[in-house]
């Protein structure tokens, strides 16, 4: 038992690894039995596969530093991992949180270590084969149903094989170790459910669609003047008809269809390492991996347009060809049995193409709107269709460190020293917005569909391609002393130093806005049309470099700890510890803000005259396409986000206390006190927005308008165009964020956990979290935040405060393995030992829920805006078609915002229980066949997904999706020798 070290750490070894039943094999995944951990997500298809959102006792969930072989092992693009080894060639991983050493940096919320497998003195391997296939397993409760009533299955065939080989090139001195793993994977999800125009739409007869059984039991009223929910077709427009032709019909009275998408992936991954033991007291090694992966885009084996939108995971489904190479060298030399020198090398590089879909543009469907890629455009439809084909993309991240660590014992201290250095630079290429991204969100008539087919836009970002090209330096120096005070206390102290440097945009695409500039007319001298307020790169008052941030040089982190054998007999500890670390955004954070005039040229129309056909038409036409000179033409009213010059990193404190006993020879159990303050929290403050001016007539700037506050006339209610201080300015600006670091959240946890550990028998480990956390609303994953999505209040960002998204109520995990002993009988032997069963329980409690109105009802151009709540009751029957109770919400009045207090509602709860049966056969001498049979969701658990909650859908409040997957049956074996 540690009765040394003051933080909260878990370890699992190979031989745990191995028996655990990891769905997908993702090593990420067993942070999740430490405790306290709550997965919030995964990598996105601008990063690599198998990148995993962890937050760890309340810290964000950018903020886990992984480790491979002692060295770096984030990926700077989202700051989760890269892949790591697979199970069969991990030789540990260990996850510590809380109260981390001063030798623990770069990322504020865990620390993760993992180490390979390495070479022996004895040829040793494994060659192995793991097989699903969609006969065996359970089917989606979502899934289409076929003529027979029975659902549709997803098609899944899995084939996971591969091996490895390990031992000396020269006995005693130099060892190897290689290993592969391969993945197939072809499937067919069946359980996408969405809304397209149903044939009475078409004919203009809304009433079906309007009506309490498509709507949650809300009876829809269409604003505008409809009578009876009748629109005459031919006000349709003309390019929502020819986009509603390439879409897949219905013949559901509420345009309900559920479509079949793909899912197919060709995966490799290949790890070699040479070990090389110099003298007895001087070792190195040299480790290269290297992943694959492979996604074709789904319309290679579909042509339905709705198939590159996945409705269960809210998000695209694009072609992707990605790979993530990893080195990493390292150098240990022990200077006699006191000192110990760590020096370690790695370079990490990721290259993520996101394939070209060219399908339509609006070009095609006769809208006057430019494309900078051709077939390219998104469409999003409030209660109704997604169609996600934003265009190709190139992500490309190379990344370097050096770190050094000195250790020395003298007397009864152990005295640590260090230096880390890494450096990173970032590629990124992207079509987002290339063709336009639409929403038609319901704002005009009250619902998505019917305002697709008046062509009525909600909100249109339109720009040229997205061009992020950076670079980053990091720094991190410590010094550290455990102390051992007495026979029985150890006392832990250090002090890291973390300055933040900001990342370099290289293109100059990065801007400060002074509003004192904008107020006397001071103008860049980079851009000749450029409003007065931008600051660039080479102008007064712009920081040095390119960075747009000063220099964060006291970024300084005291850690202490104590750590108290109670008893003297290594039996019982009483542990205690209190730090301060720091973490930063991901790389790509600036990419909104580099997209504005005159680089991207990002654009934003809300509610255009024009409507689908022609948005631009009052403003002239489309100005797009742009190309970025000093002469660029500044586009009216564009779309801006700038940062603080002086923001700095986020920090947080962290705090513990644990007593911890072991029970008997086995048995080991402890409870810890958890808490943390985070605060310098990224947030955007909107300084342009919209101002409400009431219902009444009203003239602004010589145009007179009979309603004063509209959508439609949202920039000429701005701040800025109010003021009257520089109207030729604040022509040019439209949305300004102000990207600040006044965000704070606070976490309160109790962990209990127990641990059985046993040579031979049973083995168990688990644990339980009660918690909270409590603050500002932040970016969901730490990546870009979109333009218009802050704080809905302005003046008083904790409006916005709730519970963290990464808060969960209750978090339990529990571990289990057990094995037949060797039977001395020759018939029992045969036939009973050597099973092996293990499973993992894993459950949380619901994540909160934003209730949002789904329009602007406030009429400043903020976007995610609450609903007013009018009752307590809250929730309908919590089943899958009423899962909250619309009766229980309203939308706000126009220029208010609601008294929802964000993310104060729960979602369904989660558990899950995984399941492996094993039988390891000897062949002779140390050859041995394991058969393996495992089960992921053994009881067929129906998780729900999140319930819809956009009020202005019809689908409000109505569970779409279920979390998680239903039951999968896994068959392998292995061949070890």
């Amino acid at each position: 038992m540690d009765v040394q070290s003051a933080g909260v750490s878990e370890v699992v070894r190979t031989q745990e690894i191995l028996a655990l039943p990891l769905n997908g094999r993702n090593a990420a995944d067993l942070v999740s039995i430490a405790g306290a951990a709550v997965r919030t997500g995964e990598a996105n298809t601008r990063s690599m596969a198998g990148g995993v959102a962890y937050s760890v006792a309340g810290g964000q969930s950018f903020g886990v530093a992984f480790l491979l072989d002692g060295a770096m092992h984030n990926d700077p693009q989202n700051n989760l991992n890269l892949p790591l080894p697979f199970p069969d060639a991990l030789q540990e991983f260990r996850v510590a949180t809380s109260g981390l050493t001063a030798e623990n940096g770069m990322h504020s919320g865990a620390s993760v270590n993992a180490v390979t497998k390495s070479g022996t003195n004895r040829f040793t391997g494994n060659v192995f084969e793991f097989l699903r296939d969609h006969r065996f397993n359970a089917t989606n409760p979502f899934a289409l149903k076929k003529p027979d009533g029975t659902r549709q299955d997803d098609g899944l065939v899995r084939n996971q094989f591969g091996g490895t080989l390990g031992g000396p090139l020269v006995q005693n001195r130099l060892f190897f170790f290689g290993a592969y793993q391969g993945t197939i994977v072809r499937q067919t999800p069946a359980a996408n459910i969405t809304y397209v125009p149903s044939a009475a739409m078409l004919a203009g007869d809304f009433t079906a669609f309007a009506s309490p059984a498509c709507n949650g039991g809300r009876q829809v009223t269409l604003r505008g003047g409809f009578v009876n929910n009748q629109i005459d077709p031919a006000r349709f427009s003309p390019a929502a008809l020819n986009l509603v032709k390439r879409l897949p019909a219905t013949t559901d009275p509420c345009g309900q269809i559920t479509y079949t998408s793909t899912d197919d992936s060709t995966e490799g991954q290949a790890v070699g390492r040479i070990d090389y033991q110099l003298t007895a007291n001087h070792s190195v090694f040299g480790r290269y991996m290297a992943t694959s992966v492979k996604n074709p885009s789904p319309l290679t084996r579909s042509d339905n347009i709705l198939s590159l939108y996945n409705t269960s995971r809210l998000a695209g489904v694009p072609g992707l060809d990605k790979l993530a190479q990893s080195f990493a060298a390292g150098d240990t030399l022990v200077f006699g049995p006191k000192t110990v020198n760590s020096l370690r090398f790695a370079f990490n590089r990721t290259a993520i193409t996101r394939l070209d879909t060219p399908v339509f543009d609006p070009y095609a469907l006769k809208s006057n709107v430019y494309s900078y890629d051709p077939g390219a455009m998104v469409v999003a439809v409030t209660g109704g269709f997604n169609i996600a084909n934003p265009g190709g993309g190139l992500f490309i991240t190379n990344s370097s460190q050096l770190s050094d660590d000195l250790t020395m014992v003298r007397g009864n201290h152990e005295l640590a020293f260090g230096a880390n250095v890494a450096y990173w630079t970032h590629y990124f290429f992207s079509h987002a917005r290339s063709g336009g991204d639409w929403l038609f969100s319901g704002q005009l008539t009250g619902l998505g569909l019917a305002d697709l087919m008046l062509g009525r836009v909600g909100r249109l970002e339109h720009g040229g391609p997205a061009i992020l090209p950076m670079n980053q330096w990091y720094l991190g120096t410590y010094v550290q002393d455990t102390w051992r005070a007495t026979s029985r206390m150890t006392v832990n102290m250090g002090f890291r130093w973390e300055p933040y440097f900001g990342a370099n945009v290289l293109n100059n695409a990065v801007y400060n806005f002074s509003l004192d500039n904008f107020r006397k007319g001071i103008k860049t001298t980079v851009f000749k049309n450029a409003p007065a307020g931008l600051i660039y790169p080479g102008d007064a008052g712009f920081p040095p470099g390119k960075t747009g941030l000063n220099t964060q040089w006291w970024n300084l982190s005291p850690r202490v700890g104590v750590a108290w054998d109670l008893a003297g007999n290594g039996r019982t500890a009483l542990r205690s510890a209190y730090g301060i670390a720091y973490d930063f955004p991901t790389a790509e954070y600036q990419l909104i803000n580099a997209n504005s005039p005159p680089f991207g040229n990002r654009s934003l129309v809300e509610d255009p005259p024009g409507g689908f056909d022609n948005p631009y038409a009052h403003l002239g036409g489309d100005p797009h396409p742009f190309i970025t000179g000093p002469d660029t033409p500044f586009i009216p009213f564009g779309a801006y986000g700038a940062t603080s010059p002086d923001i700095n990193s986020p920090r947080i404190q962290q705090w513990n206390v644990t007593f911890e006993r072991q029970i008997g020879k086995v048995w080991q159990a402890s409870v810890s006190y958890l808490g943390s303050y985070t605060d310098r929290l990224w947030g955007q403050v909107a300084i342009n927005p919209g101002v409400f001016l009431g219902l009444g007539p009203c003239t602004l700037n010589g145009v007179f308008y009979a309603t004063c506050s509209t959508a439609g006339n949202l920039n000429q209610r701005r701040v800025f165009s109010l003021s009257g201080e520089n109207p030729a300015a604040a022509g040019l600006i439209g949305n300004m964020d102000m990207h600040t670091d006044i965000g704070t959240q606070s976490y309160r946890g109790l962990r209990l956990s127990f641990l059985r550990r046993a040579a031979s028998g049973v083995s168990l480990n688990g644990n339980y979290t009660w918690s909270r956390c409590f603050g500002s609303a932040t970016t969901p994953g730490g990546g870009f935040p979109q333009i218009a999505n802050g704080y809905t209040n302005p003046s008083d960002p904790s409006f916005d405060n709730g519970h963290c998204e990464q808060d969960r109520t209750h978090i339990g995990s529990f571990t289990a393995g057990a094995q037949t002993p060797q039977f001395a009988s020759p018939a029992l032997r045969a036939f009973a030992s050597d099973w092996r069963v293990s499973g993992i329980l894993s459950a949380t409690s619901g994540s909160w829920l934003n209730i949002i109105n789904g329009r602007d009802n406030a009429l400043t151009g903020i976007q995610q805006q609450r609903v007013n709540q009018i009752s307590d009751d809250v929730y309908g029957d919590k089943s899958v078609n009423r899962y909250l109770n619309p009766a229980a919400f309203a939308q706000t009045a126009p220029g208010t915002l609601g008294s929802y207090v964000r993310n104060s509602i729960k979602g369904p709860a989660f558990w899950t229980i995984d399941a492996a049966l094993s039988r390891q056969v000897s062949v002779g001498g140390a050859r041995s066949m394991e058969f393996r049979l495992e089960a992921f969701n053994l009881l067929n658990t129906f998780n729900m997904g999140n319930p819809v909650t956009n009020f202005n859908a019809g689908n409000f409040g109505r569970i779409i999706a279920m979390a998680g997957a239903p039951r999968i049956m896994q068959f392998g074996v292995k061949y070890g020798f």
